[in-house]
Order: structure tokens, then sequence, then C-alpha cells
């Protein structure tokens, strides 16, 4: 799905995968050091970051997490739901990622992962997955 970032007056758009098996207490995006770069917080981390060690079906895996961002979804007919969220940011990604408090805060249901499919919960109309470039 396409998801707009928005942190401290920077905004960008991309394509995001959920993944239900990204756990966490509170809504959470990972994203890639070229991502963080386009919000203006890669190189120069804000001073609250919190470095942290996740641990990933391919190991442990070192995240800045920084906090205040706000997150939407993005689609012509879908109406914005900004949701706080932490930006988990990863030098070993090159996706966005969204965890299962984020994916539930969205209301994101998946109807059928591997053709792709999803919906809005309390909607009829099915969505097809976005393709990632």
């Amino acid at each position: 799905m396409r998801l707009g970032i928005d942190y401290r007056g920077r905004y960008v758009e991309a394509v995001a995968l959920v993944n239900t098996g990204y756990e966490g207490d509170t809504p959470e995006v990972l994203i890639p050091i070229q991502v963080a770069g386009r919000l203006g917080i890669w190189p120069n981390l804000p001073e609250d970051t919190v470095i942290e060690t996740y641990r990933s079906a391919s190991g442990l895996m070192k995240v800045y997490r920084v906090r205040g961002a706000k997150v939407h979804l993005v689609g012509s007919d879908i109406k914005p739901k900004h949701i706080d969220s932490y930006l988990a940011i990863s030098e070993y990604t090159d996706e966005v990622l969204i965890n299962d408090q984020l994916t539930s805060s969205l209301e994101i249901i998946i109807e059928d992962p591997a053709k792709g499919l999803w919906r809005i919960r309390g909607e009829d109309k099915i969505r097809e997955s976005e393709t990632y470039i």
C-alpha cells in the first residue's frame, strides 16, 4: 500500500509492506536510510533518538528509533487517518515495513496475502497491493 509519512514538516510517500510478524507496543514504520534522508533525519539524527536492537527473521538488527511521525494511507478514494507513529531507521533494509500496531491503527484488513489483496475495516472495496519499484 502507499503510505504518507510526515516528520517535522517533511513529507514522503512510499510503498509499504504489511508485516504482522513485525510486532510492537506502539505504531511503528521501519524505513531505510534513503527514506530517512528524504525526511531530513539521516545522517543527523535527532537528539532523542534511541538506538535499539531488533530481532528479525535474518537475525539481530540495529535500528535508530525516532518519535514524532504522522503516517497515513494514500489513495484517491481514501480519507487519510493520520496516526502518530515511531520511525525505526535501518541501514540494513531497502523496504518500508509497517508493524502490527500501525496496521491495526490504519484499520488494514489483509484479505489475501499471496495475491496482495486488502481492504480498510468497514469497507467492502478490495484493494490491490501497490507495485514495489
